[in-house]
């Protein structure tokens, strides 16, 4: 399923068909240069079945235990990274979150998380779910900064109650809008 080409610092190494590289280094640790065995994978959105076949045929990273509550890098040569985009619909975002993070720690210097859109879009819940931020009157809180075509909230709930058939909905949310301005 990946395309094979070559990758390295010093002009050796593949890409494998299952997204596992051997790196020879060109720098020599003893008189046989270096090898390092890099596995990656991206994009699973939370699809816990996919990542258990990746896993399972994975050279550099396998479970601790029958009970797939945690990972490990197989030998001394393994690294790992993981290209983003975590979360989604799939059921086991959440154990799939768990499963790197505690590979990350276990293997600092081993294991690379990159951050991906999805992973991004779902870090803005800790800011925008704070106490502070939850406290603040829904007029007073700005449209998004990276989409310029995109409502504030108050347009947006205005146009939530007038497409539920809440023309009165509506004008009551902008008459206590314009009220709260007022008291400012």
């Amino acid at each position: 399923p990946y395309p094979a080409h070559a990758l390295s610092a010093s002009g050796v190494g593949a890409l494998s068909s299952d997204a596992h590289m051997r790196v020879r280094t060109p720098f020599r640790c003893s008189p046989h240069p270096c090898e390092y065995e890099i596995a990656f994978v991206s994009d699973v959105e939370g699809d816990l079945d996919y990542f258990n076949r990746w896993v399972a045929g994975s050279r550099c990273v396998a479970y601790t235990g029958s009970d797939e509550a945690a990972l490990t890098l197989t030998h001394a040569r393994a690294y790992f990274v993981y290209g983003g985009d975590v979360p989604d619909h799939g059921r086991g975002s959440e154990q799939l979150l768990r499963l790197l993070v505690g590979l990350k720690r276990a293997f600092p210097r081993r294991v690379a998380l990159l951050v991906g859109n999805r992973d991004l879009n779902k870090l803005r819940l800790t800011s925008e779910c704070a106490p502070s931020d939850l406290a603040r009157p829904h007029w007073s809180i700005p449209a998004p900064h990276w989409d310029p075509s995109a409502p504030t909230l108050s347009q947006h709930l205005e146009q939530v109650a007038a497409a539920r058939g809440g023309g009165a909905q509506a004008r009551r949310l902008r008459s206590w809008r314009r009220r709260q301005r007022r008291r400012r």
